[in-house]
């Protein structure tokens, strides 16, 4: 896993300063997924891709963004400088960046022009009421329930994606499950969909363990303090 993410900071400086035609020859999807991507775009309603810390998700993204216009819901670093060159890095690739403020608003915009709405889905969120319980590798974690709830609330497919290195250096983008909400998909199909979409991720991490980025606490626990203190720190970023 050490060595998969050194390589990835490697190929992101090679983004910022690359050909962005170059990305193509590095990047691949394979038939089968290539096609449950386009029939899910070809419903007319775009799509929102449960996106997972897998491979090197940055180059995976940037690829993407050539294919169909899109939306990434991303986090910022710390470290202005940092975040300030891996963001328009990003940009200059064609992906649209939003923070998780106004994300649900921001996305459905991007559903409406008939594009992909791309959100993590492999960490904590900053409350429990905006989890699903999932069991994951054994334990009960909190998952992100955004994506299934603005394809829900848009009535456009869920696309749960992910993305490994061959030993060639090639990536290769995979997608793992479709799920397509009801005509009137409400909080149970939200919860189901989100727990299908989270183990689609464990069966993919244990056929590519080293291709998960598991650094972050996965399974940590929000207690109603801490997350009134983690939204107040959002807040003020």
């Amino acid at each position: 896993m050490y060595r998969s993410l050194g390589t990835s900071v490697v190929e992101f400086l090679w983004l910022a300063g690359g050909d962005a035609s170059r990305i193509d020859d590095c990047v691949r999807m394979d038939p089968s997924s290539r096609s449950a991507l386009e029939d899910a775009l070809a419903r007319g309603r775009g799509v929102v891709i449960s996106a997972t810390h897998t491979g090197n998700w940055d180059l995976a993204a940037c690829a993407m963004a050539r294919k169909v216009p899109l939306l990434v819901v991303t986090k910022r670093l710390s470290v202005r400088p940092l975040d300030h060159f891996w963001q328009s890095t990003r940009r200059n690739y064609g992906v649209r960046l939003c923070e998780a403020r106004g994300a649900m608003r921001e996305g459905r915009r991007m559903l409406r022009e008939r594009g992909a709405v791309a959100m993590m889905i492999d960490q904590v969120p900053l409350r429990s009421r905006h989890a699903v319980t999932v069991d994951f590798f054994g334990r009960p974690a909190h998952t992100d329930k955004a994506p299934a709830a603005l394809a829900a609330s848009a009535g456009a497919p869920l696309v749960v994606a992910g993305a490994w290195r061959g030993a060639e250096g090639l990536h290769h983008l995979v997608v793992l499950d479709v799920l397509f909400p009801g005509e009137h998909a409400g909080p149970s199909w939200i919860q189901q969909a989100t727990r299908a979409a989270t183990y689609a991720l464990e069966h993919f991490v244990r056929a590519h363990p080293s291709e998960w980025l598991w650094l972050h606490r996965r399974w940590k626990r929000l207690e109603p303090a801490r997350e009134a203190e983690t939204s107040a720190q959002a807040a003020r970023m």
